[in-house]
Parts: structure tokens; sequence; C-alpha cells
């Protein structure tokens, strides 16, 4: 599909409908906050000190719709992998606002999102990782009948992962916005161009503290790469496995130590603590912590385009981190 394609009369007005309605949202963002009783509250772990309003999740919610809603304008068929995408945005959103709302316990959270995710995932077999190909070797490792497993596996770490990220302002939605642009490359569509515009929207005001994404974002966001990158993965021959692990190797590998750590000290693994990446360069009062983040979430696929070698950059990507994570251990203590 060519870029031009995807702009036409119907696209441009629900994309300023779309950047009307975050605008009004965040106009709004106190009233509806207040409605809904999503605030974000200050406490020791966290840095603002002014309750927050979680409105980021709506935004991007309706992002998402909009250009769903274009595909079936544009006379595409209101097809069964639409249908299964939307459900599973829908209750992933539904999930993260009650959490928002109501403060749910792991126990539940986890529950409801994979059950949803068991009875989902069989229904649309574009959202079922079946092979893995690489770009950097010609092997191929095939899954057979635990498809289906290593598919909800998949969705329920980026589900973590991108929570486990989402603690400093700009940090979760500068990454979201590199997926995105990534992901509009490999498969030019308007979801990831909307998604690309609210995410920016949502950025600059992110940036200034105005409005957190929430959970409600974050569990969105977090199901909508799950399914995006599986389809497009099984649709589009150049998207390939390696290139999926290494942008999300930094977010995963800070989510697998932290897992491990907690484990190690005999705590919960939903224990909140200050372990996190980002949770160090606030303690050493370092600048520029989203960008630092962002940087190191690029710097895997920068190697690996630069050494050709999924084990290899690999290696030196590991090594770089636990070498600036023995840093923050000497000068900070473990947290």
């Amino acid at each position: 599909m060519s870029y031009f394609q995807l702009i036409d009369l119907k696209s441009i007005i629900f994309l300023i409908l779309l950047i009307s309605f975050n605008i009004n949202i965040i106009i709004f963002r106190n009233k509806i906050s207040k409605l809904l009783n999503i605030f974000d509250y200050p406490d020791e772990r966290k840095i603002h000190t002014i309750p927050t309003p979680l409105v980021g999740g709506i935004c991007i919610l309706f992002s998402i719709l909009f250009a769903s809603i274009i595909i079936v304008f544009n006379g595409q068929p209101f097809e069964k992998k639409l249908i299964v995408f939307l459900l599973f945005n829908l209750i992933f959103f539904v999930v993260g606002l009650w959490d928002d709302s109501k403060t749910l316990t792991p126990k539940i959270k986890t529950f409801v999102i994979l059950i949803s995710t068991i009875i989902l995932i069989p229904i649309e077999s574009n959202f079922i990782i079946k092979e893995l190909v690489f770009k950097s070797t010609d092997i191929i490792i095939t899954f057979e009948s635990f498809s289906i497993f290593f598919s909800i596996f998949c969705i329920f770490a980026l589900y973590n992962a991108l929570n486990f990220i989402d603690g400093y302002n700009g940090v979760a939605s500068s990454i979201i916005i590199y997926w995105t642009l990534y992901l509009f490359l490999k498969n030019p569509n308007l979801i990831y161009l909307y998604l690309f515009v609210t995410m920016t929207i949502i950025f600059l005001k992110n940036l200034e503290g105005k409005i957190f994404i929430g959970n409600s974002g974050s569990s969105l966001l977090s199901v909508f790469f799950s399914l995006s990158i599986i389809n497009d993965y099984n649709i589009n021959e150049n998207l390939f496995a390696d290139e999926i692990f290494f942008i999300l190797l930094f977010p995963g590998i800070d989510m697998i130590r932290v897992t491990f750590e907690r484990l190690k000290d005999r705590k919960k693994i939903y224990y909140p603590d200050k372990r996190h990446f980002h949770h160090y360069l606030i303690k050493l009062k370092i600048k520029y912590i989203w960008q630092i983040m962002l940087i190191l979430t690029l710097l895997p696929m920068c190697l690996f385009e630069l050494l050709g070698s999924i084990i290899l950059s690999t290696l030196i990507f590991i090594v770089l981190y636990f070498v600036i994570l023995t840093y923050f251990y000497k000068n900070n203590g473990q947290a």
C-alpha cells in the first residue's frame, strides 16, 4: 500500500475529528477524571506532586475506533478479525480503566486478561504465532500444537512489560511513538497513522505532567501492539521475528530482570518497588530520562542493522545493560 493511498477525504475528516476530540479531552481532563474517578494521586513511590488525570487511554481508544470506522466506510468488510481485534482492545481498556478507578488486585487483572486472551485468540488465526522466521538466519522455529500457548505468553508478556516502563513522563509515550512509526513503515495503514497523531499529542501533554496514559492506556496499547505485530508478521513478508525481538528487547529484559530480583528476594512478582531502570535514573537525578530510555529501546535494532547477527547484537546489548545497572547499584544501592 502506498502511503498516499491512506489519504482521502473521509480519512482527513476523521483525523480532524480525532484531533478535536483529543484536544477536548485534554481541555476537560479534570472534569472527565472526576466523573470517572481516574486520577493518579501522588504517594511515596511517585514523583508527581498533584493528582493527575488518567485520560490518555481514552484518547488512544478513540484513535483505534475512528480508524476502524474508516476501514468499514472504505468498503472493507466488517470481518471476524476486526471484531476480535476490537473486542480485545475494549476488554483490555475496560480492565485498565477499572483498575485506574477502583485499583484492582493483580490476581483479578491477571485472571480477566488471561481468560479473555484464552477465549479470543483461537478465534482468529492471524493472531496466532505459528512459526518464527528470521531475517538473519535461514532457521525456522515452528510451534505446531504450542502456537496458541506461545501467542498467549507473548501477549501477556508485553502487557506486563509496558506496565513496567510506564513510570516517568514521556518514557512510555515516546517508546510507543517509535513502535508505531516502525510498524507504519512496515505496513502503512490508518490505524498506525491515527495512533501516531494521538500519541504525539499525549506525549507533549505528558511531558508537561498534565495527563497520564494510565492503566487503561498501557493495557490497551499492550494488546494493540501484540495483535498488530502478530498480524503484520503473519501477513507481511517484510517483518521478521528477530526485528520484533529487537524493538521489544529493552522493555522485555528490564521486566525479566525486575521479576527475577523480586523472586530472589521472596517478594510477590507484582510487589511495587523502585527497581525499574527509570527509577535508578531518577535516584541519580539524571536529566533527559525519557530520551535515555528511548535511546536504549532503539539501540538493539541499531546494533542488529549494523552487525546483522542476532546473537552478537543481543550479547552486546545485554552486557551494556548490566554494565549500566552495575553502575546504578554502586551509586544507588539496590532499591
